[in-house]
Formats: C-alpha cells, sequence, structure tokens
C-alpha cells in the first residue's frame, strides 16, 4: 500500500508532546533557578551584612568623649585593619554631631535613616562603584555621632555567580533527566500506533483482512473501529461484486453456449451454398463467448476485487495436469505439439485465477504457434527458490521493442495472427500482481519463440 503523501509535512504526535511539555518545563527551571538562588544567596548576603556591621559596630570604639569635645582614636594601623578586605574596597567615615567629618572618607555619607538602635544597611553608589554601607549613630555626651563603613560588592557579586552556577548545572541536569524520561515514556506510549501505522503501511491493496488492534491506547480504538467498519463495508462490496461477476459469467455463458450449439446444428442441416455464413455466425459467436469470458476474467482479477479470503495452498502441476486436456483438442486441430512438464511446486493463491493464467498463457502461445509448432508448460521451483509456471513456444517470438507493452489491455503488436482480443496477457498480469509474482520474458532459444515465466512467492 502507498504510504499517504501530505503536501506539507506535518507534526508527530510524539514532538507535539515533548513541545506541550517543554514550556512548562522551562518555566519550572526558571521558578526553581529564582526560589534556590534566592534560598542560598541571601544566608550569604546576610552574612557579608552582618560582618559590615560589626565593622561600624568596632568603629564606633574608637570614638571617645571628653566633656563636650568628640574625638577619634584611629592610627594607621587600626585603620589599615578596617580597611582590608579581599579584593573588596571598604571605606569608612565618622562624623561629628555637627556633622563635621572627624575621620576617613569625606565623600563617604550616612544612610537616610541611622537613628536605629543598631546599624542601618543601604545600598549605594561611591566613586562609581556600588556599594554597601553600614550606618551608625551612637549617642554620646557630646552629641550623636555617625559611625559610616562601606565596601563594595564585587565578592558579593562572585559568591552570587558561583551560587547561581551551583543551582543551575543541576537543575539544568535535572530538567534534560526528566525531558529523556519523558521523551522514552511518549516513545513508548506510542509505540503501539507506530506498530499499527507499520502494519497498514505493509498491506497490499487488496488485503481486506481485519485490522489487528493489539496493545493500543483507548483513546485510538474508535479509529481503529471505525477503520474496521470501513474494512468490512469494503469487503461486503468486494464480495457482492465477486458474487455478481460470477453471476454474470454464468448467466452470460450459458447462452452464448447454447447460440453456437445451435449455429453449429443449423449449419450441419443447412445446404452448402447457405452454410458458410452459419458458419460465419457460429464463429463470431464462438470469439463473442471468448470476449465475454476474458472480459469477466479480468474484471474478478483487477485490484478492486478482494481474493484474500480465497487463499489456499495450490499445486502447480496438479494446476497443470487437471487443465491438460482442454487444451489438446485445440492444438491438435492447429497440428500443434502441446506438452506439460508438471514438477510438484507449491503457492498460496486463488486456483481460478492461477488457472486463468495457465489458460492465458497456452491460449496465447497457441494463437502465436504456426501449425507444426511446438508448445510445452513447466511448472517446477526455479534456482531461486520460487515455484513458476512457464509456457514455452517456438513460434515467431516477441520482438524486443514490444516487450514493455505486451502486457496493456487491448494491445496486439502489428502482424498479430487470428482475431485475439489483446486481454490474454493483460489478464496474466492482473493476476501475477493479485500474487505478488514476477513475470520474466525470454526468446525460447536463439532460433525465435518466445518463453514467459511466472514466478511466485514460497509458501509460508
Amino acid at each position: 500500500m502507498n504510504p499517504y503523501r501530505s503536501d506539507r509535512p506535518r507534526q508527530t504526535l510524539r514532538r507535539r508532546l515533548l513541545v506541550f511539555l517543554l514550556a512548562p518545563l522551562m518555566a519550572l527551571l526558571a521558578i526553581s533557578l529564582a526560589a534556590d538562588y534566592h534560598i542560598a544567596f541571601d544566608p550569604a548576603n546576610e552574612a557579608y551584612d552582618h560582618a559590615l556591621a560589626d565593622d561600624a559596630v568596632a568603629l564606633t570604639g574608637r570614638v571617645h568623649v571628653q566633656g563636650a569635645a568628640v574625638t577619634v582614636d584611629l592610627p594607621p594601623a587600626a585603620e589599615a585593619v578596617l580597611r582590608s578586605n579581599g579584593s573588596d574596597l571598604e571605606f569608612l567615615a565618622v562624623r561629628g554631631p555637627d556633622g563635621r567629618l572627624l575621620a576617613g572618607d569625606a565623600d563617604l555619607r550616612p544612610g537616610a535613616e541611622t537613628s536605629a538602635p543598631r546599624p542601618v544597611l543601604s545600598n549605594a553608589i561611591l566613586r562609581g562603584k556600588p556599594v554597601r554601607k553600614a550606618s551608625y549613630r551612637l549617642e554620646t555626651l557630646g552629641g550623636p555621632v555617625t559611625v559610616i563603613v562601606a565596601e563594595t560588592t564585587r565578592e558579593r557579586q562572585r559568591t552570587g555567580s558561583k551560587i547561581l552556577v551551583a543551582m543551575v548545572v543541576p537543575n539544568v541536569l535535572l530538567i534534560l533527566a526528566a525531558l529523556i524520561l519523558v521523551y522514552i515514556g511518549v516513545r513508548s506510549g506510542v509505540a503501539p500506533l507506530a506498530q499499527l501505522s507499520e502494519e497498514i503501511g505493509r498491506r497490499s491493496p487488496h488485503d481486506l483482512s481485519p485490522l489487528p488492534k493489539g496493545d493500543i491506547p483507548g483513546e485510538i480504538e474508535p479509529l481503529v473501529n471505525a477503520m474496521a467498519a470501513l474494512i468490512d463495508d469494503l469487503r461486503a462490496a468486494a464480495l457482492a461484486q465477486q458474487s455478481f461477476l460470477a453471476n454474470a459469467a454464468h448467466q452470460l455463458k450459458t447462452p452464448l453456449a447454447a447460440l453456437q450449439t445451435q449455429l453449429e446444428l443449423t449449419a450441419a442441416e443447412l445446404p452448402r451454398e447457405y452454410r458458410r455464413r452459419v458458419v460465419n455466425l457460429r464463429d463470431a459467436t464462438q470469439r463473442l463467448g471468448h470476449l465475454v469470458h476474458q472480459l469477466l476474467a479480468l474484471a474478478r482479477s483487477g485490484p478492486e476485487a478482494d481474493i484474500a479470503h480465497e487463499r489456499r495452498p495450490v499445486d502447480l502441476a496438479h494446476l497443470l495436469q487437471e487443465n491438460a486436456s482442454v487444451w489438446y483438442d485445440r492444438a491438435l486441430a492447429r497440428d500443434i505439439d502441446l506438452g506439460f512438464e508438471a514438477e510438484a511446486a507449491g503457492v498460496d493463491g486463488a486456483e481460478w485465477l492461477l488457472r486463468e493464467l495457465l489458460a492465458n498463457l497456452i491460449d496465447n502461445a497457441l494463437q502465436y504457434t504456426p501449425p507444426g509448432g511446438r508448445v510445452t508448460a513447466r511448472s517446477g521451483t526455479g534456482e531461486d527458490g520460487r515455484p513458476f509456471i512457464e509456457v514455452e513456444d517456438n513460434g515467431p517470438g516477441i520482438p524486443e521493442t514490444e516487450h514493455p507493452r505486451i502486457f496493456e489491455r487491448f494491445y496486439r503488436a502489428a502482424g498479430s495472427p487470428g482475431a485475439g482480443t489483446g486481454l490474454g496477457l493483460a489478464i496474466v498480469k492482473e493476476v501475477a500482481d493479485r500474487h505478488d509474482a514476477t513475470i520474466d520474458l525470454a526468446d525460447a532459444d536463439p532460433g525465435g519463440g518466445a518463453r514467459i515465466r511466472v514466478s511466485f512467492l514460497p509458501r509460508r
């Protein structure tokens, strides 16, 4: 069966499911990363803030009040200790009650709210760099003193990047593992559909046997049931067509045979001068009967007819022997040596169609073989192990230029003898196709003649 070809590529069910699941998985990844990042980074950030606040509180220990005077005891060594913080830059400032700078960096200002009992943390920009600062207001006898300690955020950002990388890698691996598991699950889930598709694709166009349901998903069962119902309707229509053709063949052949008999009797009783016309009528009736038989045989062997239920083991040797006597009288009338070389060979097929194939091969050979010639019908198994039926004659042969066309319906090569219909080899081709057989056409011998071999598939 030729697979259906769409005008444009269509998404598979597997791909649709994966795409549908990919979006929520990506959203889940983003939410998970954000949540995990905050869960991991917030304690680290709090640790940095706590250390910064401790520095601010420690700096207040350097503030001394003598009466109304406020001084800061901050020797260079102590200031260096406060400013040392690895890769980050640290800033500090101590401002008196009137806002005057007592020690530290003049451009470092306190935050908006510094009256809390503990250091107030805030973000700011200092000297073009983002900083985190802690502002602490110390109440003294000489008035409020404000202590500010700040540091750049480079180390915090580096720590955040490390945390983010540590979160991204396992989360991405987790999502990839989930996608792989989903893909395996989806592939396993749609496997029955793929098997059903392959089963339908492998079918012959003439195979109307029921579809195998197997382990199909429940969602697909209505579709399979609808297809099964359609196949049942097609099978019923094919059987009705076969029944009609069989009845038509019988109803047409019977009156034609009776008419031919009556014409033969009439020709025998008429005077010689009138006999010729009746004989012509008899011969025309005989040709009409032959044409009707071939047309019905062609219709019954066509691709629209279902023969799956008619297949059974057939012995080709028995088929030759059974039909030999039918052709002896015609061969003797034309002075043709008709021989049969029957070797046992079994095939699975419709016996009546194989009989039609053999009859048309022999009829074609007898028609083209001149008087005194030879026709041989054979059966057996070839060197390739395939059963065959073969008919060989020593007639004029078939020109190689005619080989592509001789199996066409109603085609007769120029100069063909007799009054054939051009349907014999067309029927052979139809029957061979219905049995998945191949036809080989060759010269019988260097001196002429033709050999047509039909090779079948071995029996299973």
